[in-house]
This record gives structure tokens, C-alpha cells and sequence, in this order.
């Protein structure tokens, strides 16, 4: 017995089996055409579908928005509709033309100023009224892209693959070329997580990394080798005494490549 296809909004519609349906005898507009192919569940999904965007489209008109503002600054747009979309949030002033939206917490009691005047270079701040502010930057485009977060705390870098210097006490494994997916840098410590890609087998790696944190003088916390359906995988944890140094290595198999990701901390 045929079964429905799981629904897929990127795809166009198939109707059940390959066929379509004989052509009826009144006229029928697209949609209908959609329809017919689609099993109940698929029905369903498209009514949910529908109903979100026109709810989403009922909450911006309820925020002020307007389609040339999305157009001119999509930031502030989306800003203004999570504002509305939130009960304990409001908005107590907002300047289109410079982009800058006042909000005030109604649960916790706090104005916040947003500013998306550097919107174009991928830049905007929000800062607590009286209080210290947060820098929030994109650069970058596709698997070079990266997300950054800058205050007086410390700063926090998601993506961008830069190339990571290793510590001196973190063994550098051989032939890879390690790629930054996180970083973080406080007065507390810096967190750095990176990942690389290399035909060695997990066991191999495994070992590698067990013996240099041995090596470096820490202490394995944890070490473990599994496998499942054919996929391998793997772990190493290893901490020094002093607790100022924390790592943890996973491995595992992906197209015929072993992956590895690496978190550590340092704290001063």
C-alpha cells in the first residue's frame, strides 16, 4: 500500500505514485492541484504553515511595521515584531531613519536601548540605560562566516574556521589543520572549542590524545571507545591538578573521515 511522503516545504509537491490524478471535469486552480496530491498529514502541515505566517503577518501590522521599513532595515523590523510577540516587553520609543528602538522590561524594570545605526556594516549595541553596553558584529559569508559578541566582560566568537594556536600543553595532532568554531575570553579564562578532520582510525586518535595529556602531566578523566551499526566514535577527558586547564576530546566517523572536536579552558 502506497504511503504519504513526508512533507518537504523546499520541494514541490509530487502527487502519491508518480501520477497524476485525471484531470476534473471543472476547471481547478493550483492549489487544489497541491491538495489532491497531498496525503491528510500534508493537508495539516500547510493549514499550520499558512496560519503562522498570517498570525506572524497580524503581529508585525501590529507592531508598526511596514514593508518599506523591512526593506530599508530588516533589524529593527524584526525587532519591533519580537517586541510585540513579547507581553513583557514594550516599545517606548523607536527612530526608524537612525534605526534605534527604546524597550522597556516591564518584569525586570529596565529601559534598553538597541541601536542598529552600523546595521550595514553588520554591527549593532544594546545597552542597559545607565549600564554597560554589548557589541554584537557579523563578518563573513558562508562556512567563513562568524558571529561575535563584545562587552566589558569578555568577548564571545561563534564560526568564522580562523586557525587556532595551540597552548603549549595541548598536543598538536599530526597533519591536521585545526579551525576555531568558538571562542571565549573572559577575566575568569578563555574557552576555545575546534574542530579538524583526519583518515585515522578513532583508536588512533584515542590514544594519541590520552598520551599527550599523560605526558603534559593531567590527569584522564575519562576515556572510552564505542561503536554502533558500523560508526565508531570516542572520547577523552583530562584535567591537570591545579583545575586551570580542562579538555575534552570527540571523535567520531562522518564519510569515511574521522572527526574530531576539541573544547579546553584555561583560567589564569
Amino acid at each position: 500500500m502506497a504511503t504519504t511522503p513526508p512533507f518537504n516545504p523546499q520541494q514541490p509537491v509530487q502527487p502519491l505514485g508518480g501520477v497524476p490524478p485525471a484531470p476534473p471535469k471543472k476547471k481547478m486552480g493550483a492549489l487544489g492541484w497541491v491538495l489532491i496530491g497531498c496525503g491528510g498529514l500534508m493537508v495539516v502541515a500547510l493549514v499550520v504553515i499558512v496560519g503562522l505566517y498570517f498570525f506572524v503577518m497580524h503581529k508585525a501590522k501590529q507592531a508598526g511595521l511596514d514593508p518599506e521599513l523591512l526593506k530599508k532595515n530588516p533589524g529593527l523590523a524584526s525587532v519591533k515584531m519580537l517586541v510585540a510577540l513579547n507581553p513583557d516587553l514594550e516599545m517606548s520609543s523607536v527612530d526608524d531613519s537612525r534605526g534605534i528602538a527604546h524597550i522597556y522590561d516591564k518584569k525586570k524594570n529596565k529601559h534598553y536601548i538597541l541601536s542598529f545605526e552600523d546595521a550595514r556594516q553588520g554591527r549593532m549595541t544594546l545597552q542597559e540605560e545607565g549600564g554597560e553596553s554589548v557589541t554584537m558584529s557579523t563578518s563573513g559569508s558562508g562556512s567563513n562566516g562568524s558571529f561575535e559578541m563584545k562587552s566589558n566582560e569578555g568577548t564571545l566568537k561563534l564560526g568564522g574556521n580562523a586557525q587556532v594556536n595551540l597552548p603549549s600543553w595541548m598536543p598538536s595532532y599530526p597533519n591536521s589543520q585545526p579551525q576555531a568554531s568558538m571562542t571565549s575570553e573572559t577575566d575568569k579564562g578563555k574557552t576555545i572549542v575546534y574542530t579538524f578532520k583526519t583518515p585515522d582510525p578513532v583508536d588512533k586518535v584515542v590514544n594519541f590524545y590520552k598520551d599527550g595529556f599523560t605526558s603534559a602531566g593531567m590527569t584522564i578523566t575519562n576515556n572510552a571507545i564505542f561503536s554502533n551499526n558500523g560508526n565508531s566514535g570516542g572520547m577523552v577527558a583530562a584535567k591537570d591538578q591545579d583545575g586551570k586547564r580542562d579538555v575534552v576530546v570527540t571523535i567520531g566517523t562522518e564519510q569515511g573521515q574521522t572527526s574530531v572536536g576539541v573544547t579546553y579552558t584555561e583560567k589564569p
